[in-house]
């Protein structure tokens, strides 16, 4: 077992003055606390003098890496032509990222700056209610919107007799004490990817419905693609019943191309949510959508405020990311899918060697990982309810003391600094857990 003493002691230290970590989602937390004390590519390194081959990536957010030069000099050089303006005043760089957004993303006709995904969500609740003067909104068990009352957790429905509101329930991972008791009667909470459901429910409630968000590949869920003409039809019953459809791309968003997974997949929303890579790990969030719905806040029928919205450093990383991403046609996207490509061949083999069963499914940047004989999973629960989690624990950490970090519920996120050598270490790693694993 590593050594980790200095990190004990500066949690030990930490906990006489802060509530724990800076997020307390349950499942996330590692089986020992570390202290990082730098990153360099796609690997991190505590206070113990540990280095770990990272692939978490801040739950996606790294896309780059750690210490990028090209990306640290572009911020540089940006931010030294800029000094802080607060929200009510302009910043040039507003417009040029704004130029490159609408000219890769399908539904972006204008865009809105603000500080992370989750205020972007709940930006896009609030456009989609005043536009469409209905109060309901549908989301899907296994998505992710942020951490806030009206979008965490609840126990999703697949009721036919009542509104299929999420409910709580004992086990729920996102339960939390203190949440507003009406919150989550503002939306329904059904299944992803079984289009008849949605059918059902929207010829009963579809004129109570203001706005169905999802993520249009369910990365939080399983990397779980969805089923063919499934986006297809969402897109056909919002505009049959007046509902406004966001796609919220805060992972798929510049992971699986310059123009998401609207533009990979052909089906556009009306709003978009993107976060956590757009700007490689700096605090940033964008909403981009049609003008009919982002003119509700140019004439303040709509309030969008924030201090924080558009502030220089993010601007300017996301400009930066852009720029990286885009250079030589996406060459960065090639490499990216090389990489990728040696480490999920090479999990096979692994599992295979071990006669292990294992469900790999995979979303550029994004590798999910479990043990289960299915061949396939549409959506979270079709593998929640048949992997042995157990054993996906014990692998995570092997992993974790021999230098590996992925996270619960078998996801991986690669970020473009991930080497050949990277995928060639880690793939000892798993083969020598998989051996502890198959003998134990």
């Amino acid at each position: 077992m590593r050594s980790m003493q200095k990190s004990f002691e500066l949690n030990e230290e930490a906990l006489k003055v802060m509530p724990g970590p800076h997020s307390n989602l349950p499942g996330y937390e590692l089986f020992r606390p570390i202290y990082l004390t730098h990153g360099k590519g796609a690997h991190l390194y505590d206070a113990d003098g540990n280095e770990y081959i990272d692939y978490m990536s801040g739950l996606g957010s790294g896309i780059l890496g750690y210490g990028h030069e090209e990306f640290l000099n572009a911020l540089k050089s940006q931010m030294d032509k800029m000094y802080y303006l607060d929200a009510a005043r302009r910043n040039p760089l507003e417009i040029e990222l704004a130029k490159k957004l609408i000219k890769y993303i399908p539904s972006a006709e204008k865009v809105r700056y603000l500080l992370s995904g989750t205020e972007v969500d709940q930006l896009v609740i609030r456009l989609a209610r005043a536009y469409t003067g209905r109060n309901l909104f549908i989301r899907f068990d296994g998505h992710y919107h942020g951490w806030l009352d009206n979008v965490l957790g609840g126990n999703f429905s697949d009721s036919r007799e009542e509104p299929p509101y999420g409910y709580e329930k004992k086990g729920d991972l996102f339960a939390t004490n203190g949440r507003d008791p009406q919150a989550l009667k503002q939306s329904f909470k059904i299944p992803w990817n079984d289009i008849d459901y949605l059918e059902f429910v929207l010829k009963k409630y579809g004129e109570q419905i203001a706005l169905i968000i999802m993520e249009p590949v369910n990365c939080n869920g399983g990397s779980c693609w969805p089923k063919k003409g499934y986006l297809e039809r969402v897109r056909e019953l919002c505009d049959q019943y007046g509902i406004i459809l966001c796609f919220d791309e805060v992972i798929t968003g510049f992971r699986l191309g310059l123009s998401g997974a609207q533009g990979l997949l052909g089906v556009t929303p009306d709003l978009t949510a993107f976060g956590k890579g757009i700007a490689s790990g700096i605090p940033f969030g964008v909403l981009a959508g049609k003008a009919k719905l982002m003119d509700l806040l140019l004439d303040r029928t709509v309030v969008g405020a924030g201090t924080f919205n558009g502030y220089p450093l993010g601007l300017a990383a996301a400009n930066a990311t852009i720029g990286i991403l885009e250079k030589d046609d996406g060459a960065l996207y090639k490499y990216w899918d090389g990489i990728q490509a040696k480490l999920t061949s090479g999990l096979k083999e692994i599992a295979k060697r071990y006669n292990e069963l294992m469900l790999l499914q995979e979303v550029r940047g994004c590798i999910f990982y479990q043990f289960t004989d299915l061949p396939v999973a549409h959506n979270m629960q079709e593998w929640m309810k048949v992997a042995d989690h157990a054993k996906q624990e014990k692998l995570r950490s092997i992993l974790f003391e021999t230098g590996a970090l992925i996270l619960f519920r078998g996801r991986w996120f690669i970020n473009s600094a991930t080497t050949e050598q990277d995928v060639t270490k880690t793939l000892e790693l798993v083969d020598s857990a998989m051996k502890t694993i198959s003998n134990t």
